[in-house]
């Protein structure tokens, strides 16, 4: 799957994972699958983090739909049918092709059977996963998976009577730290809680060395310093769980000292009133078990000593 595959007897290709993932966004289809061809694209739109609530079906009373729940890069993509293929043909080669290209068909249905929904489909299907093509009582719908190396993404397609929805999920972490808090929102959560994380502190991967980029950070920090001179504070680095207790110890130790090298050394704060502690991954507040949850584990944390 590192290659594009040929689209010589697939009329809808998927295209290689990794590539896909990193490739400059086209202007119209999405780079991981092309549309049958004939289609004209009516609709695009992407975000770059949000979540979504892929649909896999009704629950055994039928009432409420059951969803895969999913978080990443999000492409919706809205096609006019080609007029003279029908649904069927449409949605058994894009399966085709996702088949072709290692893709796991998690769920299908036809909704002319009535097998998506058991009345009326399309309101379900806009609620739950934002997918217009479906009608209340015709469409054809599948979800699909695929995984490549450390790389996945969720693929939901949906032919209707007059249009195609391609919903492409690429699974990922959230960007965090892009938002860095000011001197007032840092006391403010120092008032509130007796510590406040600091968004915007990074470090070279496995090191101790501060990056150029926590500069505004830090900034604010001795900002708040400077406006309160009565407030003391440990500087506590933390990290995730990957790699040996010893070393994360150490590690987040270590983070933390060069956090407070920084501020007295280039921030003028004098060193008296802040103290360095590292407590490795021993307070997380989130799951290690997902990249996301670990990103949001490596942090510093300003705690009140007064």
């Amino acid at each position: 799957m590192r290659h594009r595959l040929p689209c010589v007897y697939l009329l809808a290709a998927l295209c290689g994972l990794p590539a896909a993932l990193q490739a400059r966004e086209a202007m119209t289809d999405h780079p991981l699958i092309s549309p049958y061809e004939g289609s004209e694209i009516r609709r695009r739109n992407v975000v770059e983090f949000d979540e979504y609530h892929a649909f896999a079906g009704m629950d055994e009373a039928g009432k409420e739909p059951v969803t895969i729940d999913l978080e990443g890069r999000i492409t919706k993509i809205n096609y006019i049918n080609p007029k003279d293929r029908s649904r069927l043909e449409m949605i058994r080669n894009y399966e085709s092709a996702l088949l072709a290209a290692g893709a796991q068909i998690l769920y299908q249905c036809n909704q002319d059977d009535l097998e998506c929904v058991a009345r009326y489909a399309g309101p379900t299907f806009q609620k739950t996963s934002d997918i217009h093509a479906m009608a209340n009582l015709a469409g054809r719908y599948l979800l699909a998976r695929i995984d490549q190396g450390t790389e996945t993404a969720y693929v939901a397609v949906a032919v209707g009577q007059s249009s195609t929805d391609i919903h492409v999920i690429e699974i990922r972490a959230m960007e965090s730290g892009k938002v860095v808090l000011d001197a007032q929102a840092l006391g403010k959560g120092i008032d509130l809680r007796g510590y406040v994380v600091v968004e915007g502190i990074y470090f070279d991967t496995d090191k101790a060395v501060l990056k150029a980029t926590s500069a505004p950070a830090l900034e604010q920090v001795a900002v708040l310093l400077r406006n309160r001179p009565e407030l003391r504070v440990f500087v506590v680095g933390h990290t995730d769980l990957a790699g040996s207790f010893a070393h994360n110890q150490a590690l987040s130790d270590a983070r933390a000292r060069a956090v407070v090298d920084a501020l007295e050394a280039d921030y003028q704060v004098d060193r008296a009133r802040m103290e360095a502690h590292g407590v490795g991954p021993l307070a997380p507040q989130a799951s290690n078990a997902s990249e996301q949850g670990r990103s949001l584990n490596r942090r510093v944390v300003l705690v009140s000593r007064s």
